[in-house]
């Protein structure tokens, strides 16, 4: 398998992990006051939004050639990052 490919199965696996994650917030959401859930459902959605985002970017990979994978990992990477960051966040504030 080529670092492409390795990579690619990774990405798609932090990505279905990522949805697990996603959907159990989503849940819980379903938990809170109608104002609280609201504000929630909106980080929930925006979230999805940038894995939609993400998995465009991960599928413009998969299609791109060998020497331009590397130029679109770094898209990726940065994908990925933001939404980390925006769980965690959503994550911590289930957690108050």
């Amino acid at each position: 398998m080529s670092a492409k490919d390795d990579y690619f199965a990774t990405i798609q696996s932090q990505i279905r992990k990522w949805d697990a994650e996603v959907d159990k917030l989503s849940a819980k959401a379903g938990q809170l006051s109608a104002d609280t859930r609201a504000r929630y459902e909106e980080q929930l959605k925006a979230m999805r939004a940038e894995r939609d985002a993400a998995n465009k970017k991960l599928q413009d990979m998969r299609a791109a050639g060998e020497s331009a994978w590397q130029h679109l990992r770094a898209g990726l990477d940065a994908s990925w990052d933001s939404m980390r960051t925006a769980l965690d966040k959503a994550s911590s504030q289930f957690k108050k």
